[in-house]
Formats: C-alpha cells, sequence, structure tokens
C-alpha cells in the first residue's frame, strides 16, 4: 500500500536541523550587530559633547531650513475698488478706460462749493436710479476764485468710504481721464450730453444753449448738448427738473423718446460737431437745479438726496487738517482735548446783493451779532436739557465761521469770547501754508473747505436762514453729532423777532 504521510520520526528531524540552522543565523547577526555599536560609541559620544558644550566652543550646530523665496502675494482688492470700474490707470481718452460691460453718469459744475456738492449728490441719486456708476468731476473754485487748479472730490471728501456706505462703486474723473488742465485742443474728446438748462436759457447770447462751465476745457472734452425733453421741466418759470423724468433717459426708451424731440446742438468748440446724447456715459450740463417733489427740498426730512449727502464724509486728511487748526485755536495738545463748541455760520458776502436791491443798508440788513447770540443761547440751553453731559456745566464754547471781510466785525466777535479761525496772513496765513489758486489775493481753495470742515464738528450749530453752506452744515451736526441747530433770518430789521 501507497503511503504518503511522513514518519513522525521524520519530521522531528527536519525540525531539529531547521531550529539550529535559525539559531546559528541569528548568533552571527546579533554578533555583527554588537561589533558595530562599538564601532559607533565613540562617534555618538562626541556628538553629545558638541551638542552640549556647543555655546561654549561658539560652534553652530543647528540645521537652519531656508524657505523657499515666495512673491508677496497681491493686495486683495474690496468690492467697490476702483480698479473693478475701469480697464486701468487714466487714460488720454476717458473711451479707452470705460469698461465695455458697464454703464456710467457724470455732469458738471460751476457754483460755489456747497451748490457744487449738492449737485454731486444728484449725480450719485441719479446713478443709483439709472444703476449706473457715477464718475464725480473735481470742484471748480467759483465762489472761491478762478485758476488753473482744480480740488479733486476724492480730496475733500472720503470716497472709498462712500462707495461702501452705498454698496455701490464711485469713481472721480482723475480715474479715468488724465488730467490735461487747461490744456484741450485736439486731445479732447467729443461727448453727447443733455442740456437741463438750455430750456431755461431763453435770451442773450447763450439762448438755447448749455450751461456755461470751466470743467469742460479742463477736462478735455467737445461737448455737443441736446435739451431734456419738456416733461422733464418743473412747472413755475424756474429752473428746476423732475428727477425721474431725468432717470428715464438712462434706459434706451427714454433716451429714444428724448432724442426724437430734440436735436443735438452744435459743439461750442472749433469742431462744431453734433453729437446725440451718449448711452454708455449719461451726462448733463447741470444737476443742482432737481427735485423729486418740489424746487428747493433740501430742507425736507424726505429728500433722498440727503440719504446720500449724510454718507459723505470728509476725508481724513481734512480732518486732520481741521482738527490741528482747531488745537491750536484752543491752545490743546491732542484731537481728543478739543472741547465742544456751538458753531456758527454767517453769511454775508454775495447777500448783501439783496439789501442793495430793497434799498435797506447791510448794518439793518444783515442780523447783528446780538440777534446771532440769542440763537447761540437757545441751542446752549437746549444742550443742557436734553444732554446730560452738558447740563449744569461751563457754557459751551463758540466758533465763528464767516465771509464777512470787515476787521470791526471781527473786533466785535472777539469781543463777545468766540472763537474764530484768522485764515489771513497775520493768523494760520492759510493760503501760504496750502497753496494759492492761481490770481487769488485773498482767498485760496482751503478756507471755505476748512470752514464746512469746522461747521459740522460743532455739537450746535447756528446759520445763515437761506444760506445753502448753513443748510449742509446744520443737517450734518444733527446727523453726525445729534446736535441741536437753529437759524437766524435776516433781510430788514427786526426779522428774526421771535
Amino acid at each position: 500500500m501507497d503511503n504518503t504521510e511522513t514518519p513522525i520520526e521524520t519530521q522531528w528531524i527536519h525540525y531539529r536541523t531547521k531550529s539550529t540552522h535559525y539559531i546559528g543565523t541569528s548568533r552571527w547577526i546579533a554578533s555583527r550587530i554588537q561589533k558595530q555599536l562599538w564601532l559607533l560609541a565613540p562617534l555618538l559620544v562626541l556628538a553629545t559633547f558638541v551638542l552640549y558644550h556647543s555655546s561654549d566652543l561658539n560652534v553652530d550646530v543647528r540645521i537652519r531650513w531656508q524657505p523657499e523665496p515666495q512673491e508677496t502675494p497681491p493686495p486683495v482688492l474690496g468690492p467697490y475698488d476702483v480698479s473693478r470700474s475701469v480697464l486701468g490707470p487714466p487714460t488720454a481718452s476717458f473711451r479707452d478706460n470705460l469698461r465695455p460691460n458697464l454703464t456710467y453718469i457724470t455732469s458738471f459744475v460751476g457754483g460755489g462749493y456747497t451748490n457744487d456738492f449738492m449737485a454731486y449728490v444728484n449725480i450719485v441719486l441719479l446713478a443709483q436710479l439709472t444703476r449706473r456708476i457715477a464718475i464725480i468731476p473735481p470742484f471748480s473754485p467759483s465762489h472761491i476764485g478762478y485758476g488753473e487748479i482744480n480740488i479733486p472730490f476724492g480730496e475733500v471728501f472720503d470716497v472709498p468710504r462712500l462707495a461702501e456706505a452705498l454698496h455701490t462703486p464711485v469713481l472721480e474723473w482723475r480715474d479715468v481721464k488724465k488730467d490735461i488742465g487747461l490744456a484741450a485742443g485736439p486731445m479732447s474728446d467729443k461727448l453727447g450730453c443733455w442740456s437741463s438748462w438750455a430750456p431755461m436759457e431763453t435770451e442773450g447770447p447763450r439762448a438755447g444753449m448749455g450751461r456755461f462751465n470751466m470743467l469742460e476745457d479742463r477736462l478735455g472734452l467737445d461737448i455737443s448738448y441736446t435739451a431734456v425733453p419738456g416733461s422733464c421741466k418743473m412747472p413755475g418759470g424756474h429752473p428746476h427738473v423732475w428727477t425721474w423724468q431725468l432717470a428715464t433717459l438712462g434706459f434706451h426708451s427714454g433716451w429714444l423718446s428724448g432724442t426724437q424731440e430734440n436735436q443735438p446742438m452744435k459743439s461750442e468748440r472749433q469742431s462744431g460737431h453734433r453729437t446725440a446724447p451718449d448711452e454708455q456715459l449719461l451726462c448733463f450740463d447741470l444737476l443742482y437745479y432737481m427735485g423729486t417733489v418740489k424746487p428747493f427740498e433740501w430742507d425736507e426730512e424726505y429728500h433722498p438726496g440727503w440719504q446720500i449727502a449724510s454718507k459723505m464724509h470728509f476725508a481724513p486728511r481734512m480732518v486732520q487738517i481741521a482738527n490741528s487748526f482747531l488745537m491750536r485755536l484752543f491752545d490743546v495738545q491732542r484731537e481728543e482735548y478739543i472741547p465742544p463748541f456751538i458753531s456758527i455760520h454767517v453769511r454775508h458776502g454775495d447777500f448783501g446783493d439783496h439789501c442793495d436791491r430793497v434799498k435797506i443798508p447791510k448794518l439793518d440788513c444783515f442780523a447783528p451779532l446780538s440777534v446771532i447770540a440769542r440763537r447761540v443761547q437757545e441751542v446752549q440751553d437746549e444742550l443742557a436739557g436734553t444732554r446730560p453731559d452738558f447740563n449744569g456745566g461751563e457754557p459751551l464754547k463758540v466758533l465763528m465761521t464767516s465771509d464777512e471781510q470787515d476787521p470791526a466785525w471781527w473786533g466785535d466777535v472777539r469781543n463777545r469770547g468766540w472763537y474764530f479761525v484768522d485764515h489771513g496772513p497775520h493768523g494760520e496765513d492759510t493760503a501760504a501754508k496750502f497753496g494759492k489758486c492761481i490770481g487769488l489775493d485773498k482767498w485760496n481753495r482751503y478756507p471755505p473747505l476748512l470752514d464746512s470742515v469746522f461747521q459740522s464738528m460743532g455739537t450746535g450749530f447756528v446759520g445763515t436762514d437761506g444760506s445753502t453752506m448753513s443748510l449742509i452744515a446744520r443737517r450734518r451736526v444733527q446727523d453726525w453729532q445729534g446736535g441741536s441747530v437753529r437759524d437766524f433770518r435776516w433781510g430788514h430789521p427786526g426779522a428774526d423777532d421771535h
């Protein structure tokens, strides 16, 4: 019989043979490892000695890891960064810098500083209504004085903060087009714009033409205007236009209707071109006279423009300059030590023309300081009654701002214990410090701008009835400072009796 199983005795012999082989091999390996360790031992002792005494031996045995050089990551752009709304840096022609998938809106100015500010607000308001990007022009100093120097909007107001507050981009012309000063010439961009002023200009050499301004030359623009449709004009013979009717021109259907009603006028430049209003860059000659319900509604609580204007805070540099003036004025060393004060704005200047027309001497026409002091006391009393931090304390200091030029009048202001910033050469010499507009001897661009910052910083405010500068300052003090405000009336003796 064939038997395939290995006998037990044979299996045991094989096991013993293999075990002996494994044991022998293991002993040989252990012997080799032991010899290697004896050879490595001196090296390990030496390394330990060097590490322990490296400071004494002045030897640096640390392994230095050198990271791979990396490029600095680009800055993270905010959602309303200027670069997202233009193709690149300012170009000689504005068209080369507009993004083809975006639409824009702009206007031009040439009034007083505050009226121009209101026009800028209206640009932004129409930008929101038409879903466009506002391009804000620089201030063109007319009340401040004409010269080569324009004042960029962003030098006075905090544009990035405004864009963040409105959740929409806001551009300046200097972001879009290179500054060419007065050298317009052949480099001018031809452009078609709407004129809200032309229907009102019915007499004289500029009858039926757009509103004159100096910015077109300074921005290098050659403009052909088209009068806005008659439906845009408010009734009553004044220059105001309806906000929503103007907004319709920002859409193709409104543009089509408006261009069918009125034809483009010849450019006043040598080119004499006639161009229909541009659809990508909606533009107007003047947007100061604009209303949603009635003319001159800036003083109304419902006015939508104030929802924008209240977010136009002054640029940090303007605030810093204003604080430096106030620290010297109040003789304090730090901004936080500037005492609370009641600010006043007294407008005389061109208001004297009214006094001349009604044949009332200015001394009787303008409100005397005693009338203004009574309004200041009303503000002081109201603050004491509504603000616990002013109840029972010393009367607030009073800061006067005015365009009055009579030294005797300013002497009376000083005699009342009121403060004022002297912008003249014997005071702060503001013109010399911050640069003078060409051709100006008494005023430069900064005094009225700084005065508007001073006014807004007041805990209370007293202003001139009928002055747009007083109106804006009053609303700023109310909204930004939670302050108490008053206006004083003028125009004839006893005008502010109450």
